[in-house]
């Protein structure tokens, strides 16, 4: 009797909360979650007048920006060295079209569309030349989106297809990324001559470094900002894929013009870094040491012609249409091939 009550009551009670809390037959992915965001500190606020500084990007804008880079490598392992490294690159990036979220944040697609080397790589070893060719290939596959604060913070994002890029390339784009294509700026008004630090915790390829990034305001008009930048990385002894990386420091110097109303700067940088990573080879613990050197340039499109080749580069100059011509980070005019 007792359990024909108990039943019943269960029936009841399930009834009663069917008419008042119907399941649920879809659930919204709310995506990545909320990013930890830098440090922000200012060390000094500038000359007055000061003003906010704020990214003010409008809706369905897109732009196109490109990447050139360049990189020396000289690595040392049992008593043997040996130099190698990766010719110009040209990278072709898609940003946009700009969506406002609810929340007040601007999110925008990104996606690498083109990659040219120079015709350098046409003068390597057929297999380095492969080898180059291969890592590269993979970043055609990487797309994703981003969004940003007014403060140019990165609030959340996601990407697919990183997890085929090579660690050294891929620890290149994220320096781009962190330093040199988006600034993050303070709450408080700046003036010229203004400087702030932005620290932040950054993964790249599974290793944690901690990284600062220093901003100087040299010049500021309308919505053109003129910064220097500096940055320094470091990084604990920690694990990194069969071995261990015992020791890793990195800096980085370059300057930026930075339109407000855009995504796309004007940036120039040049960095080297230092890395000492433990390791075993034929069952033997071994040390390998890796020193890198990157010479780097973003531009928009629409500047490509403030960035060419100066007059007289060539003795037959070809018409300044031509999409082949670029210039590499030694600011020489090189041809590229697709």
């Amino acid at each position: 009797m007792l359990r024909i009550v108990w039943v019943a009551c269960l029936l009841v009670a399930t009834v009663s909360c069917r008419s008042k809390y119907q399941p649920q037959t879809a659930v919204v992915d709310p995506g990545p979650p909320r990013r930890v965001l830098p440090t922000v500190r200012v060390l000094d606020p500038g000359m007055t007048p000061r003003v906010p500084l704020r990214y003010k990007v409008p809706p369905g804008q897109t732009e196109v920006l490109y990447i050139e880079l360049v990189m020396l490598r000289a690595m040392e392992a049992g008593g043997q060295g040996q130099q190698g490294g990766m010719p110009p690159v040209q990278l072709k990036v898609k940003m946009g079209p700009a969506q406002p979220t609810p929340e007040g944040f601007i999110r925008h697609p990104i996606q690498i569309t083109q990659i040219r080397l120079s015709e350098l790589a046409d003068q390597m070893e057929p297999a380095a030349r492969e080898q180059i060719d291969k890592m590269l290939e993979p970043l055609l596959r990487v797309q994703g989106w981003s969004e940003m604060d007014v403060q140019g913070q990165i609030r959340r994002g996601e990407f697919r297809g990183l997890e085929d890029v090579p660690p050294r390339l891929s620890s290149m784009l994220g320096n781009i990324r962190t330093a040199l294509l988006t600034v993050p700026f303070p709450a408080e008004p700046l003036g010229v001559r203004a400087r702030w630090e932005v620290e932040r915790k950054v993964q790249f390829s599974g290793v944690w470094v901690d990284q600062t990034v220093t901003y100087d305001l040299m010049e500021m008009d309308r919505n053109n900002l003129k910064l220097q930048i500096s940055a320094r990385q470091s990084a604990p002894p920690q694990a990194i894929g069969s071995g261990r990386l015992e020791a890793y420091q990195a800096s980085i110097i370059g300057s930026s013009v930075v339109r407000l109303g855009f995504f796309t700067p004007f940036s120039e940088a040049e960095s080297s870094s230092q890395m000492r990573i433990s390791t075993y080879v034929q069952g033997k613990p071994e040390l390998v040491r890796i020193e890198t050197r990157i010479a780097v340039r973003l531009y928009p499109a629409e500047g490509s012609e403030e960035f060419g080749a100066q007059p007289g580069a060539q003795e037959e100059p070809e018409p300044a249409e031509d999409p082949r011509k670029v210039t590499d980070p030694g600011k020489q005019e090189l041809r590229w091939v697709k």
